[in-house]
């Protein structure tokens, strides 16, 4: 039995596929092509100089221009919170840097903000997009967010992200270098039919930026990573949703769907795939043909006894490369509380981890706990040295299926050992 084939397969629609090549392959759709030049606006690359308002002024007068591109031309801007606008795309050039200033009151308290899957008065980001259909955001420039001056801060009203884009579609980040950035790198919320491509996530070796994610689909639809780099201090690619009260949050947040990650790097952070903390619900998720370095679980999924009715299906990974410490599978099923546990029970099905090969740390866990019911797991053409413990906890899991799965030179041991099914 396959679970990921027939009706239980991850599916990419024909007319996403389609799709996903316009976006790709297609010109920037825009009201306008002018290009804006932030220089000419006042805009000063001298490391030191805060911009915000000449940039905003670009981005203002670009989208009553009928839309176009803002320039970020080389040398070094330093900036607070910019807010991009229907039509504004935005070029970073070769050698351009645009950066955080170091001033927390550069980047603006605005109510509504979307952060950990609530919605409330938050600190805006040093690039903000919403209802920015066809937006563009293209490097090879830096977006650097100065995070050694935020990452010990304690604000209430948390620290600012490098970009966050939310409610648009058919959205392209492509090519840009996120560095240092103060807390998460791009969060998309609410979006659909997205290419995150060829961009590097990046923390410095020397840094340790916590909260750093690399790229947040949270409550979105129809997207592709490809081609990334991932080197932060927390999750790499993350699928998030809605927190505590579930789809009964207003307003009301879709499942995160249809997410593809592919041909990545994974060198540093805290889940190369991670799916958790704040999600209700998430399906069809595909993750392949990458490479995972580093201490960090290949696949980490995080569950939240406190947030009701969790339910997690159809997600596939494959063709994984490992060459790191980490454990291969990572169930955390008590993630960040000791809070009873509220109904409805949390479900978690048609999981198929295969063509998993090289060197880890462990094999790790894929355990139930007694709020959450764990079936239809499949692992299949796993051929992979340990340099820790081989054998994996399945306890409580039913419907359990391994086949042609090898660790250290022999079939791994299964320690409490829920319901297996034949190959």
């Amino acid at each position: 039995m396959n679970f990921c084939s027939n009706k239980y397969r991850i599916l990419t629609p024909l007319w996403l596929s389609c799709a996903i090549l316009l976006l790709a392959c297609g010109p920037a759709i825009a009201a306008g092509h002018a290009q804006f030049d932030i220089s000419q606006y006042g805009a000063l690359a001298d490391g030191k100089t805060v911009n915000t308002k000449a940039i905003q002024t670009a981005i203002d007068r670009c989208a009553a221009a009928g839309g176009g591109t803002l320039v970020i031309p080389k040398g070094e801007f330093i900036s607070g919170s910019l807010f991009l606008k229907p039509g504004v795309n935005v070029e970073l050039r070769e050698g351009a840097v645009l950066k955080c200033s170091t001033n927390p009151q550069d980047f603006e308290l605005r109510k509504g903000i979307r952060f950990e899957g609530h919605f409330e008065e938050w600190t805006t980001d040093l690039l903000n997009a919403e209802h920015t259909d066809h937006l563009r955001i293209t490097g090879p420039g830096m977006l650097n967010g100065n995070g050694s001056a935020y990452w010990r801060n304690n604000s209430p009203f948390g620290r600012p992200r490098l970009c966050a884009i939310r409610d648009s579609r058919d959205v392209i980040v492509s090519g840009v270098h996120f560095l240092s950035s103060p807390s998460w790198n791009l969060h998309l919320y609410n979006c659909q039919d997205v290419v995150v491509e060829n961009d590097r996530f990046e923390i410095l070796d020397k840094e340790k930026g916590p909260s750093t994610d690399g790229t947040d689909v949270d409550s979105s639809q129809n997207v592709t990573i490809r081609g990334c780099f991932y080197s932060v201090n927390d999750d790499c690619v993350c699928i998030k949703g809605n927190r505590y009260d579930g789809l009964n949050q207003t307003p009301a947040s879709m499942p995160s769907s249809y997410v593809r990650i592919i041909d990545c790097t994974f060198r540093r952070g805290m889940g190369a795939l991670s799916l958790g903390t704040e999600a209700t619900k998430i399906r069809d998720i595909e993750m392949e043909h990458c490479t995972v370095m580093g201490n960090m679980p290949m696949f980490r999924l995080k569950m939240r006894p406190d947030t009701a009715g969790q339910d997690y299906q159809y997600i596939r990974v494959r063709d994984i490369k490992l060459d790191g410490r980490g454990k291969i599978l990572s169930f955390e099923l008590t993630h960040g509380t000791k809070t009873a546990p509220k109904p409805p029970r949390a479900k978690i099905k048609y999981i198929e981890i295969s063509d998993i090969t090289g060197t880890f740390g462990s094999f790790g866990t894929i355990a139930n706990n007694p709020n959450t019911d764990i079936s239809y797991i499949s692992l299949k053409n796993i051929n992979v040295k340990v340099l820790g413990n081989p054998q994996l906890n399945t306890n409580g899991v039913t419907r359990l299926r391994l086949k042609n799965v090898v660790v250290k030179g022999s079939v791994p041991a299964l320690t409490g050992a829920g319901e297996m099914i034949k190959p």
